[in-house]
């Protein structure tokens, strides 16, 4: 596919609990290139155009073409994010900012769609399997939220489907798991693999953990709790391994249900943080176990997505996918 445009545009990632901004276009090789990139604390803005105000500041021109991800629906060029009070509009932000052209994309088509963009340094392993290149990729993880996103191959670029994966129901598949359900159960009308195994609902399922163990709960960083996870605190490795079991667990329903031949990637701040936890026969045994069609999934190729920046490359594309013709 030729692509026309080396035009700069302003990009930026969405989520829950940071922003990244950056400042992308497409070198004569025709790989994308993002510079400039600035990674923002949400807490530290009122809103979206706060940001990228303070970024701007640092600029010497404003580009004219902007496109963000963020975690969140897109409605007629409205989002309102998953997991924070900010509704940011295309309308607004091109009054504020004068942009000529402006795109809202979800966060996780995004980042599925830099797949393609990555080099294979940015992935880790974690099952080799094969790839078969004309079957769909499924691009799947937890970051504040949960993200699901399947990338289709067409015959000169990719289209990516967005999917609301992260908000099926929590399966457990032992009874200590199911101990826990029971507890969040109490407080919760439907507990969802989000709520379990995504940074929103860390707290929650540190709670039902330390109430099963009997054990008084004490507000923890996520950070803290894998530290001493790793030192054999039963109540922090509970709470990593049942998050990184239900993630694993999920991602082979979803291979199977999106028939992800093309292979599996695993995205999202907390799955890289979960890795030590993930990587383990454990996590792996529950995305294999899939009865009669285990062979399946043990031929897919799984991955976890390690570039931190991932997201401003995929939205720049599918930008450049629509407007670069």
């Amino acid at each position: 596919m030729m692509h026309k445009s080396a035009e700069t545009i302003l990009v930026g990632d969405v989520g829950g609990t940071n922003v990244r901004l950056g400042l992308a276009h497409r070198a004569a090789n025709g790989k994308i290139c993002v510079e400039h990139i600035r990674k923002l604390p949400n807490d530290d803005y009122n809103n979206f155009a706060a940001a990228i105000s303070d970024y701007q500041a640092d600029l010497k021109t404003m580009p004219r073409r902007a496109a963000f991800a963020l975690a969140g629906a897109v409605d007629e060029g409205r989002v309102t994010l998953t997991n924070r009070n900010w509704t940011i509009s295309e309308k607004n932000l091109q009054e504020k900012f004068g942009f000529t052209h402006i795109s809202l994309y979800n966060d996780f088509a995004a980042m599925a769609r830099s797949v393609p963009e990555c080099a294979p340094d940015d992935f880790k392993m974690l099952n080799p399997g094969t790839s078969d290149f004309d079957a769909p990729i499924l691009v799947a993880g937890p970051g504040t939220g949960f993200g699901m996103a399947v990338l289709l191959p067409l015959e000169n670029n990719w289209h990516v489907l967005s999917g609301e994966g992260g908000h099926q129901a929590y399966a457990p598949q032992s009874s200590k798991e199911t101990e826990i359900l029971h507890i969040l159960q109490k407080d919760h009308d439907f507990v969802s693999l989000e709520l379990v195994s995504s940074g929103s609902g860390m707290d929650a399922i540190h709670k039902a953990v330390c109430m099963r163990l009997g054990q008084a709960y004490k507000k923890c960083s996520p950070k803290r709790i894998r530290e001493l996870a790793l030192t054999g605190d039963a109540a922090s490795l509970d709470v990593c391994t049942i998050r990184a079991n239900a993630i694993m667990g999920a991602l082979g329903d979803m291979a199977l249900a999106a028939g992800a031949r093309g292979g599996v990637v695993l995205a999202g701040g907390v799955a890289k943080r979960l890795q030590d936890f993930i990587d383990t026969p454990d996590a792996m045994a529950r995305y294999f176990n899939r009865g009669p069609r285990r062979a399946y999934v043990e031929n897919i190729p799984v991955r976890i997505l390690q570039k931190p920046a991932a997201a401003l490359y995929g939205v720049a594309a599918l930008n450049m996918d629509t407007n670069d013709g």
